[in-house]
């Protein structure tokens, strides 16, 4: 029952909120106005983006079934504001499954009471991928090259992250760094939690796309972005180990759903479509 009552939720929501205004927002030329907050606000009062937080922390703790059939309900409207939402279990999740007592203290009320509080990842590079599984494992030079270098209790962050998911938009990034260049990134990387206004940090272009335009995907430039160790997510160079407790694996999970939603309302579509053309005896 807990299930179905999700299900029907985002039903509703999708069909009532999203699908009206989904065309409108992706003709807009510019990508930034694309971007609708009152969709993102609505969403959240029905809980859509703090969904995966566990009850224990204030959130919703729904499972992964419940969960794909959320975010299969909202990309049926629109996939690119399933993503936007679905974004965020990503990063709530390990916030309340990895940060310690007191970054989880300071990060998760936060997230949990603003409604426009949007998570994102700062991974990918313009000359090194988001994804890990596939640069060889064995070489130092491959993977990430954003620099972090300890001064006392804080790092200075220096480099360029490129298709930053919600990007211009989140408050809070998952950024992916390099602390040691003479291992391999699975050993060299080290994860920090970075607010957009971190001193040194500022958002650059937001990228136009051909499609999932509601999904933003923004630059973001570190120029000596003071991020104190406090901030460290795990241990330093802990990335791919803090990573794997639900980030990497969430990706596929999320992208197969959202995919199922959108397949789902184009055979729909197709149906009705079929239906009309044989009632008119054409």
């Amino acid at each position: 029952p807990e299930q179905l009552a999700w299900q029907q939720k985002a039903r509703e929501f999708a069909q009532e909120e999203i699908r009206p205004l989904s065309l409108r927002q992706d003709q807009i030329a510019d990508p930034i106005e694309a971007f609708d907050w009152d969709i993102i606000r609505k969403g959240s009062r029905l809980g859509f983006r703090t969904a995966v937080v566990p009850k224990a922390h204030g959130g919703h703790g729904i499972d992964a079934v419940t969960q794909v059939l959320v975010m299969k309900e909202l990309a049926k409207a629109d996939s690119a504001i399933s993503k936007t939402f679905s974004q965020c279990w990503k990063w709530s999740h390990l916030i309340a499954s990895h940060c310690n007592d007191e970054q989880r203290n300071r990060f998760l009320p936060a997230f949990l009471d603003d409604e426009t509080y949007l998570l994102g990842h700062a991974g990918t590079e313009p000359n090194a991928g988001s994804d890990h599984r596939l640069p060889p494992e064995d070489d130092p030079k491959s993977g990430w090259r954003l620099r972090a270098e300890r001064t006392g209790d804080e790092w200075l962050l220096n480099g360029e992250k490129v298709f930053m998911a919600n990007g211009g938009v989140a408050k809070l990034f998952f950024v992916s760094t390099r602390t040691n260049p003479d291992v391999r990134i699975q050993e060299g990387g080290t994860e920090f939690l970075v607010p957009t206004d971190t001193p040194g940090l500022r958002v650059g272009r937001t990228f136009n796309k051909s499609g999932w335009r509601f999904y933003q995907n923004g630059e973001l430039i570190f120029e000596n972005a003071r991020v104190p160790h406090a901030n460290v997510l795990g241990e330093v160079n802990g990335a791919h180990k803090a990573r794997s407790k639900g980030g990497a694996e969430f990706n596929d999970f999320e992208l197969a759903a959202n995919a199922l939603g959108v397949c789902d309302d184009a055979c729909e579509s197709a149906m009705k479509f079929a239906k009309a053309r044989m009632q008119g005896g054409k």
